[in-house]
């Protein structure tokens, strides 16, 4: 009896525990289904804010990406580039040195040098771009001596910037560039402006400059004004060809002398219209490898006037041509070899006078011929910079368009003999800062090439010439 009522009484007092623990528990869970509930409620809230969080962030992007579209493409963009030069200049004059009508020169057998020749050459170049097919470049320069006289003779437009004159600031070029037919085979640039046609393909190297122009500068360094039209054919022919038509015009008829300049044009000779057709072609350009070809022609061309011994005047037409050569590494085993540059060029240029006038001395059609080879190797001093030396040879009537080459002594690749050049262009600070030393000395068999086509080649003035050139210059 005693046992079963303790077993009574023990299974009360655990079934009490038990009712106990579950209320407990169940309290427990009450408490953290609140907490769950709170929790979701606050989760929603956390969310509907990252939602709203999200669509202004998109919003923001919206208008900052309208805003950096319109910063990009609505201003100029400016880039500077200057050099400031030391030049150390000589000229020889020939023995037997004459005029250019024949007779004997007073300065025959005596030499002039400046040792202390500086000058400072700033462009200032301005570019915008509305899309990819359409935008606009340009470059403001000015190019003098230290303590220049502003009272310059008169220059040519072709060349007052590329050649020292005075503190002035030039238009050296301002050229829009249309692309059209971008998903076609061929297709089509065009341009038209004012366009700096000096630094050339093989140019480049003497001037320490990466970038090469689009002419061929063995046959034109010169400014231009003109109009181009480019066919890419790297499609339809060879991996980089092209081909360039350009019209351009070097003298003007206006006579400013006149109420109407613009309607009366000048009838003086000397100021004839003088208008050219350039046609550059890059043949083949595979990175390593880059074969150009250019023909030009220059109508109205100045010459001499037989009848009255006139020069300056329209005399008749020039053709120009050539064919250069570049190989970028030379084998890809050898450092240095893969780091050398060497490059060939050939050209010709045929004067032909009209009837009652004479070009480069002669009344019958004269052919000039030149080559001009060069070679670039690592200097194994410094982290880029580069050796070079270079060969230039021209024949008695050799006259190519070169007139604006940047030269104190005149052109080189105008030369009718030889010319022999070495240069070393140094980085210092990356592409924004670098130097070059370079010594050039012509050897003329013949008359200096310094004018266009109303001297003779066979009346000598120059033995030789030279100059020793230091720059240093900057570019941002």
């Amino acid at each position: 009896m005693k046992k079963i009522s303790l077993s009574i009484v023990v299974a009360t007092v655990v079934s009490g525990s038990l009712f106990a623990d579950e209320a407990a528990m169940q309290a427990q869970i009450n408490m953290l289904m609140q907490k769950i509930e709170k929790l979701e409620k606050a989760q929603g809230i956390v969310q509907e804010n990252q939602t709203e969080l999200k669509e202004t962030q998109v919003t923001q992007g919206d208008i900052l990406s309208k805003v950096n579209s319109q910063s990009a493409n609505d201003n100029i963009k400016w880039d500077i580039d200057f050099r400031s030069a030391y030049h150390n200049i000589g000229y020889q004059y020939a023995d037997n040195a004459k005029t250019r009508t024949g007779v004997s020169d007073s300065l025959a057998g005596k030499n002039f040098s400046n040792p202390s020749l500086l000058t400072n050459r700033l462009w200032l170049g301005m570019g915008s771009k509305v899309n990819d097919n359409l935008f606009f470049n340009g470059q403001l320069a000015a190019y003098y001596n230290w303590g220049a006289d502003t009272n310059v003779a008169e220059d040519k437009i072709w060349q007052e910037s590329s050649r020292p004159n005075d503190v002035t600031v030039r238009l050296r070029q301002a050229y829009l560039v249309y692309k059209f037919g971008q998903d076609s085979d061929v297709p089509i640039n065009a341009s038209v402006g004012r366009r700096a046609a000096t630094d050339g393909f093989l140019a480049n190297h003497r001037e320490g400059t990466q970038d090469t122009g689009s002419p061929l500068a063995h046959i034109t360094n010169m400014e231009i004004d003109g109009a181009m039209m480019q066919f890419n054919l790297d499609k339809v022919f060879l991996p980089g060809s092209y081909l360039k038509v350009v019209y351009g015009r070097a003298h003007d008829p206006v006579n400013r002398d006149t109420p109407t300049p613009y309607i009366d044009v000048n009838t003086s000779d000397a100021d004839n219209q003088v208008d050219f057709i350039i046609l550059p072609m890059s043949i083949y350009d595979n990175g390593q490898n880059k074969l150009m070809a250019q023909y030009s022609m220059i109508m109205n061309s100045k010459g001499e006037r037989i009848s009255d011994n006139a020069i300056k005047t329209a005399s008749g037409t020039t053709h120009l041509a050539a064919l250069s050569y570049q190989l970028d590494g030379l084998n890809e085993d050898i450092d240095f070899l893969d780091n050398s540059t060497v490059f060939a060029s050939i050209a010709m240029t045929s004067t032909n006078p009209n009837n009652g006038y004479r070009m480069l001395g002669s009344t019958e059609n004269q052919t000039g011929y030149s080559f001009w080879a060069g070679f670039l190797f690592p200097d194994m001093m410094t982290n880029g910079g580069r050796f070079g030396v270079e060969y230039n040879y021209g024949s008695k009537y050799w006259s190519p368009m070169t007139w604006a080459e940047d030269t104190a002594i005149g052109s080189k690749i105008a030369t009718r003999g030889n010319a022999y050049e070495g240069y070393w262009n140094i980085p210092i600070v990356g592409k924004n800062l670098s130097a070059q030393l370079r010594y050039t000395y012509l050897d003329h068999h013949y008359r200096a090439n310094t004018t266009c086509y109303w001297d003779n080649p066979l009346y000598p003035n120059l033995d030789h010439s030279q100059e020793l050139r230091a720059f240093v210059r900057y570019q941002y």
